[in-house]
């Protein structure tokens, strides 16, 4: 066969025959299939080479004169030929395109004959699939067959298979029918699986009415072994445990009642539980748990035991410890015998799991071992349980008990507390002066030493000296042992006169010797206290009796110094829940809180130099400072309250004209009563010392109030003067609130001035509101006024109620030249 010109000779004849007048073949363009465009411009081409030529040739013959005509017929030929050569191209074309519909056909049917053949693939296809699914559904139908007829091992063999067919051919991989086999075999699963729950029930028979279990052996393992194979097994086994636990072991392990427990009756093949609950100790507990255990063992294969002792024996293990073990553990040390038993009979047990190739107990060793620090824990726990108990039971009795100390006091020491009948031995317990820092709610907590404020902030009255200290506080002990508690400012007038009585003493030589006195006072307590310190002395007796040989070779022995500790907790226990049941229980209970505190810290002092226990110390001196800040707290409030009261007076402003008179009356009114209601409060809770101590108090905050109000006023006129004495005449009337508990028939003097730190003061204003220009220049000149009021206050108190004149710029420049003379 001879081969197609290709397209590049067919184009260089075309040339040769415009160069030498030859026509190329046709028949070789036609078979070459040059496409049309080619030949197009390959003619065009042509046909510019021509007429350059011909251009050319008419150049050369004018150039060259010669004759052309030769030329000129080669031209015209060559013209001629040129359209014969287009003429045979286009002919060439038409040739060309009545061959494409031809073509088209032939691939179409190419494409018919592939789509046949690809449809045979396809059918054969689902041919052979609609028999695997015919096969694979007569053998899901023997299955079920072999099912029905209590064949489950060779059921199971046959699913099995049909599952690894569908896995592994791969005719079922893209076709739907895969999800009607899947859901035809997850069916025949579930058949075989819930008839294997049946064997399983059958062959573990719990029935919850009779609270029994019964086991047959009897192809137990086929079951055992069906289960596993289906990947069932853990969730029969745990069912079967969750079963187990809620109608055998629970009746056992649970009490319905304190120590009260169902017993069980062990058959051969069965195991049963009592229907009444019978008295029970952790002893026989554990005794009833061991024959289940053993009838668990004998009955029942290796193959449900392996997870029973992952998870059943630490679950049991927990049970016992929690509802018996953590109850048996004595707060006594009569029943210590009986816990060492029970641990002995525990570690048995524990052996007994062990003998039966289990694991679990773990638990139960450890907390076997723990038992000296868990006796501990039990006895802290049962003893601040004590305490709230004894809170909350209590009847709230209350009676009184007498505080008696011994000091050596000199003679002038022994007058003054004669003078004042003993009056001043709890001084140092107040904290009358804290309302001199503008009603700060933290000042009586200052006042008792709880900040860290030093004697450095005391502050002195001009012309006293820092010598004015108490001496019967001296007497009492207090600045020695409440130094730190006693609030500077609390020191009383009196106290200072005696003070420099006492310095006079000295400086003439007098000699003072000293001598023992006896000083007693009654106070009232409640029930609490004794309580609290009973449950504190049998902490410390139990401490040392296990401490004792007979103890020594018990488990508890070396818990002796950890009774120690407990009194420290059981008084913080007590600072804790206190002050909520007294402020419910009581009224003015904050008082009777100050009281039992107190009480109680002598108590634990006691005990503490009894035993020898040095660490109490600390407790005791913590508890003494919150009884002292119960007692701040409720003189806080009472303040509180009485400025209230006061501050519906206004100031005292416009106090002699409606309708501040009335309102200022009103207050002043009540006032008095509010301290008279709180005296008759207290009376009976606090000794008459601290009464009058803290009722001075309350008077020095009413008092300290009208001074201020009073020297605040710009003008003060006759009118107000004379309301102003009236007013303070009325609160003047609590003198009689203050007076001392004398023996013998004398008449008893008021001793205002020694527990109203401010009195005094309180006497002057009212000399000065009704005295004479001229007489209050002879009380600064030749009186004690200098001695409660400054230069400043007299002079500002002289402006406000004298009108300017000469008489009082005299008597104003002689007060300030006297002043500057002190």
């Amino acid at each position: 066969m001879a081969t197609q010109p290709s397209e590049n000779e067919i184009c260089k004849a075309l040339l040769d025959f415009a160069a030498e007048g030859t026509y190329p073949d046709s028949e070789n363009i036609v078979a070459a299939n040059v496409p049309s465009s080619a030949i197009s411009k390959e003619l065009e081409l042509l046909t510019q080479a021509r007429d350059q030529v011909e251009t050319e040739i008419s150049s050369l013959s004018r150039d060259n004169d010669f004759v052309i005509d030769d030329w000129i017929s080669q031209a015209k030929q060559l013209h001629a030929d040129l359209e014969r050569s287009r003429l045979t191209a286009r002919e060439i074309v038409k040739q060309h395109e009545t061959t494409k519909p031809l073509q088209l056909k032939v691939e179409d049917a190419a494409a018919k004959v592939d789509l046949v053949e690809k449809e045979i693939v396809f059918n054969q296809a689902v041919t052979d699939t609609l028999v695997d699914v015919h096969g694979l559904c007569q053998r899901l139908g023997a299955t079920r067959a072999l099912c029905q007829n209590g064949q489950i091992t060779a059921a199971i063999d046959n699913l099995e298979t049909i599952e690894r067919s569908i896995n592994l051919d791969t005719c079922f991989k893209h076709a739907n029918v895969i999800t009607l086999l899947s859901e035809n075999l997850a069916e025949m699963r579930r058949e075989i699986v819930d008839l294997l729950y049946i064997r399983w029930n059958k062959h573990l028979e719990l029935d919850q009415n009779q609270g029994t279990l019964t086991i047959s052996a009897d192809t137990l393992e086929e079951t055992i072994s069906a289960l596993a194979r289906l990947d069932e097994l853990p969730a029969a086994s745990d069912k079967f445990q969750k079963d187990l636990f809620l109608e055998i072991l629970d009746p056992v392990l649970l009490p319905n009642m304190d120590c009260y427990s169902h017993g069980v009756r062990v058959e051969k093949s069965s195991i049963a539980v009592n229907p009444e609950p019978s008295p029970a100790s952790v002893s026989d507990v554990l005794d009833c748990i061991t024959r289940i255990f053993s009838f668990l063992r004998r009955s029942l294969p290796d193959s449900i035991l392996t997870s029973l002792s992952d998870s059943f024996i630490p679950a049991v293990s927990s049970k016992i410890i929690s509802h018996w073990l953590s109850s048996a553990i004595p707060t006594e040390l009569g029943g210590l015998d009986k816990f060492e038993a029970t641990l002995n009979h525990v570690l048995q047990f524990t052996k007994t799991i062990e003998s039966l190739d289990w694991h679990g107990q773990e638990e139960l060793i450890s907390w076997t071992n723990q038992a000296p620090r868990l006796w501990l824990t039990r006895r802290r726990v049962d003893s601040l349980d004590q305490v709230r108990q004894v809170l909350a039971a209590s009847k709230w009795d209350s009676r009184q008990v007498e505080r008696v100390e011994k000091r050596q006091v000199s003679e002038t020491d022994e007058v003054l507390l004669d003078n004042s009948a003993s009056d001043d031995w709890d001084a140092g317990w107040d904290d009358e002066k804290e309302e001199e820092t503008a009603h700060n709610a933290d000042e009586d907590v200052s006042a008792w030493g709880l900040d860290d404020e030093t004697d450095d902030t005391k502050a002195t009255k001009p012309g006293i000296p820092d010598a004015d200290e108490d001496e019967a506080g001296d007497a009492w002990g207090w600045t020695e042992d409440d130094e730190d508690d006693q609030a500077p400012a609390e020191k009383a007038e009196p106290k200072k006169v005696t003070a420099e009585q006492h310095v006079k003493d000295n400086e003439s030589g007098t000699r003072t010797n000293p001598k023992e006195i006896t000083l007693r006072e009654n106070y009232t307590i409640t029930d609490v206290p004794d309580s609290i310190i009973r449950i504190i002395r049998q902490q410390i007796a139990d401490s040392e009796t296990i401490s004792q040989p007979l103890h020594s070779n018990t488990l508890v022995s070396s818990s002796g110094a950890g009774l120690l500790a407990l009194p420290t907790l059981i008084l913080a226990m007590f600072k804790a829940t206190a002050p909520s049941f007294y402020g419910i229980k009581l009224n003015a209970g904050q008082m009777y809180l100050y009281n039992d505190s107190l009480y109680l810290s002598d108590q634990v002092r006691q005990v503490a130099d009894d035993h020898q226990l040095p660490r109490l110390h600390g407790d005791i001196d913590a508890l003494e400072k919150f009884g002292k800040l119960a007692y701040s707290k409720e003189m806080q409030t009472q303040r509180t309250i009485l400025a209230d009261i006061l501050d519906g007076a206004q100031s005292f402003s416009q106090c002699s004209e409606q309708p501040f008179l009335g309102e200022c009356e009103n207050a002043v009114s009540a006032t008095v009563d509010r301290v008279r209601d709180v005296y008759k409060e207290w009376q009976p809770i606090l000794s008459h010392s601290a009464l009058l101590q803290a009722i001075g108090s309350l008077v020095s905050t009413v008092t300290d109030k009208i001074i201020i109000d009073v020297e605040d006023l710009g003008d003060i006129s006759e009118s107000q003067s004379q309301k102003l004495v009236s007013f303070c005449n009325q609160l003047s009337k609590l003198e009689d609130l203050f007076l001392p508990q004398v023996s013998d028939n004398a008449e008893p003097v008021p001793m205002t001035a020694v527990y109203v730190r401010n009195w005094l003061k309180f006497q002057y204003l009212i000399n000065i509101l009704e005295s004479s220009l001229a007489d209050i220049k002879f009380l600064w000149v030749e009186g004690e006024l200098s001695l409660e009021f400054s230069a400043d206050e007299v002079v500002d108190l002289i402006e406000a109620l004298f009108a300017e004149s000469d008489y009082r710029r005299k008597a104003i420049a002689e007060i300030k030249r006297a002043s500057k003379g002190l």
